[in-house]
Protein backbone atom coordinates (compact mmCIF):
# COMPACT_ATOMS: atom_id res chain seq x y z
CA UNK A 1 0.00 0.00 0.00
CA UNK A 2 1.48 3.58 -0.79
CA UNK A 3 2.44 5.84 1.56
CA UNK A 4 -0.45 8.61 1.93
CA UNK A 5 2.57 11.01 3.27
CA UNK A 6 4.18 10.47 -0.61
CA UNK A 7 5.60 13.65 -2.04
CA UNK A 8 9.27 12.89 -3.53
CA UNK A 9 9.63 13.14 -7.23
CA UNK A 10 11.89 9.81 -8.43
CA UNK A 11 14.96 12.56 -9.29
CA UNK A 12 14.73 13.30 -5.49
CA UNK A 13 14.77 9.50 -4.35
CA UNK A 14 17.66 9.13 -6.46
CA UNK A 15 19.27 11.74 -5.50
CA UNK A 16 19.18 10.97 -2.05
CA UNK A 17 19.98 7.52 -2.48
CA UNK A 18 22.95 7.78 -5.23
CA UNK A 19 20.89 5.43 -7.33
CA UNK A 20 19.91 6.14 -10.92
CA UNK A 21 16.38 6.72 -11.67
CA UNK A 22 16.72 3.44 -14.86
CA UNK A 23 17.84 1.61 -11.59
CA UNK A 24 14.88 2.58 -9.03
CA UNK A 25 12.69 2.27 -11.84
CA UNK A 26 13.99 -1.48 -12.63
CA UNK A 27 13.79 -2.08 -9.21
CA UNK A 28 9.92 -0.84 -8.41
CA UNK A 29 8.90 -2.90 -11.58
CA UNK A 30 10.66 -6.38 -11.11
CA UNK A 31 10.92 -6.41 -7.40
CA UNK A 32 8.12 -4.30 -5.91
CA UNK A 33 10.35 -1.98 -3.81
CA UNK A 34 9.00 1.08 -4.17
CA UNK A 35 5.56 1.69 -3.55
CA UNK A 36 4.71 5.61 -5.20
CA UNK A 37 1.73 7.16 -4.77
CA UNK A 38 -0.41 8.92 -7.94
CA UNK A 39 -1.00 12.31 -7.93
CA UNK A 40 -4.58 13.14 -9.69
CA UNK A 41 -2.51 13.90 -12.91
CA UNK A 42 -0.34 10.59 -13.22
CA UNK A 43 2.27 11.28 -11.63
CA UNK A 44 4.41 9.11 -9.01
CA UNK A 45 5.31 10.43 -5.60
CA UNK A 46 7.54 8.69 -3.08
CA UNK A 47 7.85 8.37 0.42
CA UNK A 48 10.26 8.26 3.08
CA UNK A 49 9.40 4.76 3.61
CA UNK A 50 10.58 4.18 -0.39
CA UNK A 51 13.81 5.59 0.57
CA UNK A 52 14.78 3.88 3.66
CA UNK A 53 13.71 0.42 1.38
CA UNK A 54 16.24 1.94 -1.40
CA UNK A 55 18.85 2.08 1.54
CA UNK A 56 18.41 -1.47 2.98
CA UNK A 57 18.63 -2.84 -0.72
CA UNK A 58 22.24 -0.44 -1.01
CA UNK A 59 23.45 -2.61 2.26
CA UNK A 60 22.53 -6.03 0.98
CA UNK A 61 23.83 -5.27 -1.97
CA UNK A 62 27.44 -4.38 -0.58
CA UNK A 63 27.38 -7.47 1.79
CA UNK A 64 27.23 -9.56 -1.81
CA UNK A 65 23.51 -10.64 -1.92
CA UNK A 66 21.91 -10.89 -5.55
CA UNK A 67 19.32 -8.06 -6.31
CA UNK A 68 16.30 -10.75 -6.60
CA UNK A 69 17.24 -11.86 -2.66
CA UNK A 70 18.15 -8.59 -1.10
CA UNK A 71 14.51 -7.32 -2.35
CA UNK A 72 12.77 -9.89 -0.48
CA UNK A 73 14.58 -9.42 2.38
CA UNK A 74 14.21 -5.74 2.46
CA UNK A 75 10.62 -6.47 1.90
CA UNK A 76 10.57 -9.06 4.54
CA UNK A 77 9.27 -12.10 2.94
CA UNK A 78 11.20 -15.31 3.05
CA UNK A 79 14.70 -15.25 0.41
CA UNK A 80 17.31 -17.59 0.06
CA UNK A 81 20.39 -15.19 -0.17
CA UNK A 82 22.59 -15.99 -2.84
CA UNK A 83 25.92 -14.59 -2.50
CA UNK A 84 28.23 -13.55 -4.87
CA UNK A 85 31.82 -14.50 -4.80
CA UNK A 86 34.34 -11.22 -5.48
CA UNK A 87 37.02 -11.54 -7.65
CA UNK A 88 40.09 -12.35 -6.20
CA UNK A 89 42.24 -9.35 -5.74
CA UNK A 90 39.11 -7.29 -6.63
CA UNK A 91 36.78 -7.54 -3.92
CA UNK A 92 34.08 -7.09 -6.79
CA UNK A 93 31.52 -9.41 -7.94
CA UNK A 94 32.46 -8.71 -11.38
CA UNK A 95 33.50 -11.96 -12.30
CA UNK A 96 30.49 -14.05 -11.32
CA UNK A 97 28.56 -11.52 -12.79
CA UNK A 98 30.00 -12.16 -16.33
CA UNK A 99 29.73 -15.86 -16.16
CA UNK A 100 25.54 -15.38 -14.94
CA UNK A 101 25.56 -13.26 -17.83
CA UNK A 102 27.23 -15.16 -20.52
CA UNK A 103 25.43 -18.36 -19.07
CA UNK A 104 22.26 -16.79 -19.78
CA UNK A 105 22.97 -15.78 -23.06
CA UNK A 106 24.20 -19.19 -24.18
CA UNK A 107 21.11 -20.87 -23.16
CA UNK A 108 18.63 -18.10 -24.45
CA UNK A 109 17.35 -17.35 -21.32
CA UNK A 110 15.76 -13.36 -21.72
CA UNK A 111 14.84 -14.03 -18.17
CA UNK A 112 17.92 -14.93 -16.50
CA UNK A 113 19.54 -12.55 -18.74
CA UNK A 114 17.37 -9.53 -17.26
CA UNK A 115 17.98 -10.23 -13.62
CA UNK A 116 21.74 -10.62 -14.37
CA UNK A 117 21.52 -6.95 -15.99
CA UNK A 118 19.55 -6.13 -12.72
CA UNK A 119 22.51 -7.28 -11.02
CA UNK A 120 25.02 -5.71 -12.87
CA UNK A 121 23.26 -2.13 -12.40
CA UNK A 122 22.60 -2.31 -8.78
CA UNK A 123 26.65 -3.47 -7.91
CA UNK A 124 28.34 -1.35 -10.72
CA UNK A 125 27.97 3.00 -11.49
CA UNK A 126 27.03 2.36 -15.57
CA UNK A 127 30.92 2.96 -16.60
CA UNK A 128 32.16 0.46 -14.76
CA UNK A 129 28.74 -2.40 -15.35
CA UNK A 130 30.17 -1.31 -18.73
CA UNK A 131 33.50 -2.45 -18.89
CA UNK A 132 33.57 -5.37 -15.99
CA UNK A 133 31.11 -7.06 -17.46
CA UNK A 134 28.81 -5.89 -20.63
CA UNK A 135 31.63 -5.16 -22.95
CA UNK A 136 33.69 -7.84 -22.00
CA UNK A 137 30.69 -10.76 -21.96
CA UNK A 138 29.65 -8.66 -25.65
CA UNK A 139 33.31 -9.45 -27.04
CA UNK A 140 33.36 -13.12 -26.05
CA UNK A 141 29.86 -13.24 -27.56
CA UNK A 142 31.67 -11.99 -31.13
CA UNK A 143 34.38 -14.18 -30.60
CA UNK A 144 32.38 -17.02 -30.93
CA UNK A 145 30.58 -16.28 -33.70
CA UNK A 146 33.97 -15.60 -35.76
CA UNK A 147 35.21 -19.20 -34.29
CA UNK A 148 32.08 -21.03 -35.00
CA UNK A 149 29.74 -18.98 -37.17
CA UNK A 150 26.99 -21.53 -36.34
CA UNK A 151 26.62 -19.92 -33.12
CA UNK A 152 25.80 -16.69 -35.02
CA UNK A 153 21.74 -16.72 -33.19
CA UNK A 154 23.63 -16.05 -29.63
CA UNK A 155 24.93 -12.96 -31.20
CA UNK A 156 21.38 -11.66 -32.22
CA UNK A 157 19.84 -13.04 -29.03
CA UNK A 158 22.32 -11.31 -26.94
CA UNK A 159 22.11 -8.05 -29.16
CA UNK A 160 18.48 -7.95 -28.89
CA UNK A 161 18.32 -8.71 -25.68
CA UNK A 162 20.98 -6.09 -24.12
CA UNK A 163 20.14 -3.04 -26.53
CA UNK A 164 16.80 -2.44 -24.97
CA UNK A 165 18.09 -2.04 -21.48
CA UNK A 166 20.99 0.22 -23.11
CA UNK A 167 18.40 2.30 -24.55
CA UNK A 168 16.29 3.02 -21.37
CA UNK A 169 19.60 4.64 -20.04
CA UNK A 170 19.69 7.19 -23.02
CA UNK A 171 16.29 8.50 -21.30
CA UNK A 172 17.41 9.89 -18.28
CA UNK A 173 16.42 13.21 -18.11
CA UNK A 174 19.14 15.47 -18.47
CA UNK A 175 19.31 19.64 -17.22
CA UNK A 176 18.19 21.98 -19.38
CA UNK A 177 21.81 23.83 -19.84
CA UNK A 178 23.20 19.83 -20.04
CA UNK A 179 25.67 19.91 -23.05
CA UNK A 180 24.66 17.72 -26.13
CA UNK A 181 26.26 14.74 -27.94
CA UNK A 182 25.52 13.47 -31.54
CA UNK A 183 26.10 9.55 -31.65
CA UNK A 184 26.39 6.99 -34.24
CA UNK A 185 28.19 4.55 -36.08
CA UNK A 186 29.12 5.00 -39.77
CA UNK A 187 27.81 3.29 -42.87
CA UNK A 188 27.87 -0.11 -43.07
CA UNK A 189 28.31 -0.61 -39.87
CA UNK A 190 25.91 -2.58 -38.27
CA UNK A 191 27.51 -3.57 -34.96
CA UNK A 192 26.40 -0.36 -32.76
CA UNK A 193 26.43 -1.26 -29.42
CA UNK A 194 29.85 0.03 -28.69
CA UNK A 195 29.03 3.76 -29.90
CA UNK A 196 25.33 2.61 -28.16
CA UNK A 197 27.33 2.19 -24.52
CA UNK A 198 29.54 4.99 -25.04
CA UNK A 199 26.21 7.33 -25.39
CA UNK A 200 25.08 5.41 -22.30
CA UNK A 201 28.31 6.80 -21.00
CA UNK A 202 28.13 10.08 -21.96
CA UNK A 203 24.43 10.11 -20.50
CA UNK A 204 25.25 9.45 -17.35
CA UNK A 205 28.02 11.44 -17.06
CA UNK A 206 25.03 14.55 -17.94
CA UNK A 207 25.10 14.70 -21.45
CA UNK A 208 21.67 15.22 -23.76
CA UNK A 209 22.59 12.23 -26.53
CA UNK A 210 20.95 12.22 -29.97
CA UNK A 211 21.58 8.80 -30.54
CA UNK A 212 21.38 8.31 -34.70
CA UNK A 213 22.24 4.51 -34.57
CA UNK A 214 23.96 2.01 -37.16
CA UNK A 215 24.63 2.20 -40.48
CA UNK A 216 24.26 6.18 -40.89
CA UNK A 217 25.31 7.78 -43.77
CA UNK A 218 28.05 10.46 -43.34
CA UNK A 219 25.68 13.12 -45.56
CA UNK A 220 23.06 12.43 -42.94
CA UNK A 221 25.20 12.89 -39.96
CA UNK A 222 26.41 16.11 -40.92
CA UNK A 223 23.17 17.15 -41.63
CA UNK A 224 21.86 16.44 -38.39
CA UNK A 225 24.90 17.82 -36.86
CA UNK A 226 23.83 20.96 -38.56
CA UNK A 227 20.30 20.77 -37.68
CA UNK A 228 20.77 20.12 -33.62
CA UNK A 229 24.64 22.18 -33.38
CA UNK A 230 25.52 19.02 -30.83
CA UNK A 231 28.95 20.16 -28.67
CA UNK A 232 30.48 16.85 -29.52
CA UNK A 233 29.58 14.21 -32.56
CA UNK A 234 30.90 10.70 -31.23
CA UNK A 235 31.46 8.54 -34.01
CA UNK A 236 32.19 4.72 -33.03
CA UNK A 237 33.18 1.66 -35.44
CA UNK A 238 34.18 -1.74 -34.58
CA UNK A 239 35.75 -2.61 -38.37
CA UNK A 240 39.11 -1.02 -39.74
CA UNK A 241 37.33 -0.94 -43.44
CA UNK A 242 33.82 1.34 -42.24
CA UNK A 243 35.88 4.20 -40.37
CA UNK A 244 38.21 4.61 -42.90
CA UNK A 245 35.15 4.91 -45.53
CA UNK A 246 34.03 7.01 -43.01
CA UNK A 247 37.09 9.51 -42.93
CA UNK A 248 37.86 9.01 -46.51
CA UNK A 249 34.31 10.90 -47.13
CA UNK A 250 36.61 14.13 -45.08
CA UNK A 251 32.92 14.45 -43.09
CA UNK A 252 32.62 18.07 -41.52
CA UNK A 253 30.71 18.83 -38.50
CA UNK A 254 30.85 22.53 -38.20
CA UNK A 255 31.66 24.22 -34.80
CA UNK A 256 31.18 20.58 -32.78
CA UNK A 257 33.95 18.88 -31.45
CA UNK A 258 34.55 15.25 -32.96
CA UNK A 259 35.81 11.83 -31.21
CA UNK A 260 36.59 8.84 -32.34
CA UNK A 261 35.87 5.34 -30.68
CA UNK A 262 35.84 1.64 -31.29
CA UNK A 263 38.11 -0.98 -32.72
CA UNK A 264 37.98 0.83 -35.99
CA UNK A 265 40.01 3.69 -35.46
CA UNK A 266 43.38 3.96 -34.90
CA UNK A 267 44.88 7.59 -32.70
CA UNK A 268 46.48 8.44 -36.42
CA UNK A 269 42.84 9.00 -37.67
CA UNK A 270 42.33 11.82 -35.01
CA UNK A 271 44.69 13.95 -37.99
CA UNK A 272 42.13 13.46 -40.92
CA UNK A 273 39.21 15.73 -38.87
CA UNK A 274 40.83 19.22 -37.74
CA UNK A 275 40.53 18.81 -33.93
CA UNK A 276 39.29 15.02 -33.74
CA UNK A 277 40.12 13.23 -30.28
CA UNK A 278 40.37 9.13 -30.69
CA UNK A 279 39.10 7.66 -27.30
CA UNK A 280 41.69 5.14 -26.24
CA UNK A 281 41.43 2.62 -23.12
CA UNK A 282 38.37 1.67 -21.08
CA UNK A 283 34.77 3.34 -21.58
CA UNK A 284 35.04 4.22 -18.18
CA UNK A 285 37.48 7.17 -19.26
CA UNK A 286 35.36 8.41 -21.68
CA UNK A 287 33.52 11.39 -20.21
CA UNK A 288 37.08 12.42 -19.78
CA UNK A 289 37.88 12.48 -23.60
CA UNK A 290 34.91 14.09 -24.01
CA UNK A 291 36.20 17.16 -21.92
CA UNK A 292 39.50 17.55 -23.85
CA UNK A 293 37.58 16.66 -27.35
CA UNK A 294 36.03 20.19 -26.17
CA UNK A 295 39.39 21.66 -24.98
CA UNK A 296 40.85 20.93 -28.43
CA UNK A 297 38.31 22.09 -30.41
CA UNK A 298 37.81 25.61 -28.88
CA UNK A 299 41.28 25.90 -29.40
CA UNK A 300 41.14 25.17 -32.82
CA UNK A 301 38.37 27.43 -33.10
CA UNK A 302 40.36 30.44 -31.26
Amino acid sequence: MADARAVLRIGEVSRRTGVAVPTLRAWERRYGLLSPARTEGGHRLYSEDDITRVRGMQRLLDQGWSAAAAAREVLREPATVTTLRPVEGTGEASGDLVARLESAIDTFDGASTDAAMDDVFARFDVPRALDAVILPVLRRVGDGWQEDPRVIAREHFATNTLRPRLQRLLRSPARADARSCLAAAPEGEDHDLGVLASAVVAADAGWRVHYLGARMPTAAMERSAMVLEPDIVLIGSTFRSHAQQFLAESPSFGRSAVVLGGPGFVPGDAAAIPGAVVHEGPIAGLADTLERALAIRRGVLG
